[in-house]
C-alpha cells in the first residue's frame, strides 16, 4: 500500500477526532497507519483522561515509542496516572535515554516504585545513567549500539547487526573493541555489505575514531557532532571503555533545547519553569527578575526627571519618546538573538568579540541612519514642527546604533566572564537602550528649547 501525504493527513485527522468523540477502538486502528512520533504530536493537545483509554487500547511497545515522543513532563504524568506497573511495561519499550528523563521528572517515592517493577538490565542502566551530572553527555547517551571485538569477520558482524535488539536505535555504525572493551576503530555498514565476508574487521576499521567522555559536557559534544556532521559518537568511561553512544536526535534535541533556553532567559524567565509548573512555582521563578527590573529601570526614571522640565515647556515631545525607547529595545534584540544562537550553536568562538563589534557598528551605522531619516520625515509630518523632527530622528537613529552594538556584542563579553549571556544581557541591553534613548532626545531637546517653543 503506498501512504501519499494526502492520505496520512487524512488518518491523522480521523485520529484526532476518533480520540475527541472517545471512540478508542476506532483510533487504535487508525493508530497503526501513523507514525508514533505524529501520534505523539497529537496526543500532547488532548487531555489525560482521553489519553489513557487510547494507550491501553494498542500494545505496550507501540505505546512505550509513543510516550517516549511526548514532553517528558506530560510522559511522567501518564506514567504516574498508570501506576508503577503498567509505567514500568512501558518504559521497557521507551529508549533508554528517554526513559532516564522521564524517571528524573517522577516523584521520588513514585521513580522507586516503578525502579523496583523494572527487569535487571533496564533498572540497572536507568540508575547508572542517573549517577552523572544533568549537563554531561553520560546523562544523555544511550548504553545500546552495536560492537564487536577485533577479529571478527565481516559476516559475522553482519550477523550482529541483524540480531541486535529492536531497541538499538542506529545500527549504521559499529564499534570495534579490544576484549577490554576500548575503542579500536569504527565501520560503516554500507562499507561492510560491500568487503568480502571473509575478511575480519580489523582490515577495514577506520581507527581514528571521535569519542568524548562521559564527563564532557552534553552541549559541546552536540555542537562537535554537529560542526563534524557525526550521526553519533561513542562515550568512553575513566578507564577508555566504550559504554554508550550519543546519538544525533538527541544532539538535536539538546542544541534545540538550549536555544529556548537562551530565548527563554533573554525575557527574564526561567527554563525549568513549563506548562506542569504549579502557580507558586511560576510567580517564585518569575517575581524576583521582575522585581530586579523596577531598579534596573530606575536609571530611565531618573533622566526623565532630569528633564522634568523641558517636557512640561515643550508637551509634545512625550509624544515621540516611546518610540525612540521601544525602537532601540526592539533592534538589540535583535542583534541579540543572532549573537545567543550563534553562541549557543557553536557556530563562533568568544575570541571573536572584535568581529562581532565591527560587524555591528556597521549594520548600526546604516540601520542608525535608514531609521533615524524616516523617523525625522514622519515626526515633521505628523506634528509639523521640522527641529522637532530631527531632534526625534536623530535620537532615534542613535539610540538604533548605540543598541545593535550592545545586543550584538556584550553576550560575547558576558560569556568570557563565565555568566549566561541571555540571562544578564536583556535586562542590560533594556536598561541603555532605554537611558541613551532618553539621553539624547531630551538632552538635544533642551539645547534646541528655543526653537521648539517657536
Amino acid at each position: 500500500m503506498i501512504l501519499e501525504p494526502a492520505t496520512l493527513k487524512k488518518y491523522r485527522e480521523e485520529l484526532e477526532l476518533a480520540i475527541e468523540e472517545e471512540n478508542f477502538e476506532s483510533a487504535r486502528d487508525l493508530s497503526y497507519m501513523i507514525s508514533e512520533g505524529r501520534i505523539a504530536q497529537i496526543l500532547k493537545d488532548s487531555e489525560t483522561n482521553l489519553i489513557l483509554p487510547f494507550l491501553d487500547l494498542i500494545n505496550n511497545t507501540k505505546a512505550g515509542v509513543i510516550i517516549s515522543h511526548l514532553p517528558v513532563e506530560m510522559a511522567a504524568e501518564i506514567l504516574e496516572a498508570y501506576g508503577p506497573e503498567k509505567a514500568a511495561d512501558f518504559l521497557d519499550d521507551v529508549p533508554i535515554d528517554n526513559a532516564v528523563d522521564i524517571v528524573n521528572k517522577l516523584s521520588d517515592s513514585f521513580a522507586n516504585k516503578v525502579l523496583k517493577k523494572l527487569g535487571g538490565d533496564l533498572k540497572s542502566s536507568i540508575e547508572e545513567l542517573r549517577k552523572f551530572e544533568p549537563d554531561s553527555v553520560g546523562a544523555y547517551m544511550n548504553t545500546l549500539f552495536v560492537g564487536v571485538k577485533t577479529g571478527t569477520t565481516v559476516e559475522d558482524t553482519l550477523n550482529a547487526i541483524h540480531d541486535a535488539p529492536a531497541q538499538v536505535e542506529n545500527r549504521s555504525y559499529v564499534y570495534v573493541v579490544n576484549d577490554d572493551r576500548q575503542l579500536k576503530g569504527v565501520v560503516s555498514i554500507k562499507d561492510l555489505i560491500r568487503t568480502n565476508p571473509a575478511d575480519p574487521i580489523d582490515k577495514m576499521m577506520d581507527p581514528d575514531v571521535v569519542a568524548v567522555s562521559t564527563v564532557d559536557s552534553a552541549l559541546e559534544s552536540a555542537q562537535l557532532m554537529r560542526n563534524r556532521r557525526l550521526q553519533m559518537l561513542p562515550v568512553l568511561n575513566e578507564n577508555k571503555e566504550i559504554t554508550g553512544v550519543f546519538l544525533l536526535d538527541d544532539a538535536i534535541r539538546l542544541l534545540s533545547e538550549k536555544i529556548v533556553e537562551q530565548f527563554v532567559n533573554i525575557g527574564a524567565a526561567s527554563q525549568d519553569e513549563s506548562f506542569y509548573t504549579p502557580p507558586i512555582g511560576s510567580v517564585k521563578k518569575r517575581l524576583p527578575w521582575m522585581a530586579a527590573n523596577i531598579f534596573l529601570n530606575l536609571g530611565a526614571v531618573a533622566v526623565i526627571s532630569a528633564f522634568e522640565g523641558t517636557i512640561e515647556a515643550v508637551a509634545a515631545l512625550a509624544v515621540f519618546l516611546p518610540m525612540i525607547t521601544d525602537m532601540g529595545g526592539n533592534v538589540g534584540i535583535q542583534a541579540l538573538s543572532v549573537s545567543i544562537r550563534s553562541i549557543a550553536l557553536g557556530e563562533v568562538r568568544l575570541t571573536e568579540y572584535w568581529r562581532a563589534t565591527k560587524k555591528e557598528i556597521l549594520v548600526g551605522l546604516i540601520n542608525g541612519i535608514a531609521l533615524g531619516a524616516l523617523f525625522t520625515a514622519l515626526a515633521v509630518l505628523l506634528r509639523g514642527e521640522p527641529v522637532l523632527g530631527l531632534v526625534a530622528g536623530f535620537a532615534l537613529g542613535v539610540n538604533v546604533f548605540v543598541a545593535g552594538i550592545v545586543g550584538g556584542t556584550l553576550p560575547f563579553l558576558i560569556k568570557k566572564l563565565g555568566y549566561d549571556p541571555a540571562m544578564m544581557t536583556g535586562p542590560v541591553l533594556t536598561t541603555i537602550t532605554d537611558i541613551t534613548g532618553v539621553s539624547i532626545y531630551l538632552g538635544l531637546s533642551t539645547i534646541f528649547l528655543a526653537s521648539l517653543l517657536v
